[in-house]
């Protein structure tokens, strides 16, 4: 009897009790939404990172230095298992660069979203790179005609949609209780673009884990910051990097060059 009791009273509490992405009582306008998302305010970044990478058919990882400094100042260096630099790059805001130790070029372009996209591939102009990589992931302008919120039930999420449908468009996850950015999806039109999502909690202020997904090409890389420092004291001169002796320059173009 006492089982039968306690087997019953366990039954009637799953079905009293909060169910698992169940919308909230009242969805937030998305003005109020946006109003209340919480953005960290840290301002610098400099530490190590360990990259797991899919792309060109190949899994690579790597640990990274990474450095990086509102609002257009970015660096990652792959290092060996001994710490000897592999490969660098380097933005200073304006100029895009990057090289591999003992390549014979060193590749130089403007910082636009397709160089950029060789550091992390999204849709993001450089201090909306630099933004994301700190946790404060930039919302995609839009008129209020363009501005949506739903509850997404499979996340538990509220999802706001920023955009036009037929063209770039984003759709933002925002966690309820903390009104927290948990990542976002971008689209042009039916299309996927890209991916972003934050994982793990943070550390020094900063989220612990960046996961990157692209449809074209596939790719689908994971930075989880290990041992960094946040709103350290970063030299400009970091990032004044310049082409190994002896590489040759290669420009790297733009989409309007």
């Amino acid at each position: 009897m006492r089982s039968w009791l306690l087997m019953a009273a366990l039954a009637v509490a799953a079905c009293s009790g909060p169910q698992l992405g169940a919308p909230p009582p009242e969805l937030p306008t998305p003005d109020a939404l946006v109003a209340s998302i919480v953005r960290p305010v840290v301002q610098t970044l400099q530490g190590t990172a360990r990259l797991e990478a899919y792309a060109d058919g190949q899994r690579r990882s790597a640990t990274m230095l990474v450095v990086a400094s509102r609002p257009t100042s970015l660096q990652l260096q792959a290092l060996t298992p001994t710490l000897d630099l592999v490969a660098l790059t380097n933005c200073d805001g304006d100029r895009f660069l990057t090289f591999e130790r003992g390549g014979d070029a060193c590749y130089v372009g403007k910082a636009c979203p397709r160089n950029l996209a060789r550091v992390l591939p999204l849709p993001l102009p450089v201090e909306g790179l630099v933004a994301a990589l700190l946790g404060d992931l930039p919302l995609l302008p839009a008129p209020p005609e363009h501005r949506k919120v739903a509850w997404d039930e499979e996340k538990s999420l509220y999802r706001l949609d920023l955009g036009a449908p037929t063209a770039l468009h984003q759709q933002v996850y925002v966690d309820p209780k903390t009104r927290s950015v948990a990542g976002a999806v971008w689209h042009f039109a039916a299309e996927r673009l890209a991916s972003l999502q934050y994982d793990g909690g943070s550390t020094a202020g900063l989220p612990r884990t960046l996961r990157v997904k692209t449809t074209r090409p596939v790719i689908d890389l994971t930075l989880e910051l290990r041992d960094v420092t946040a709103d350290g004291k970063v030299d400009a001169s970091v990032f004044a990097v310049t082409c190994p002796d002896g590489m040759r320059t290669v420009d790297l173009p733009c989409d309007s060059e």
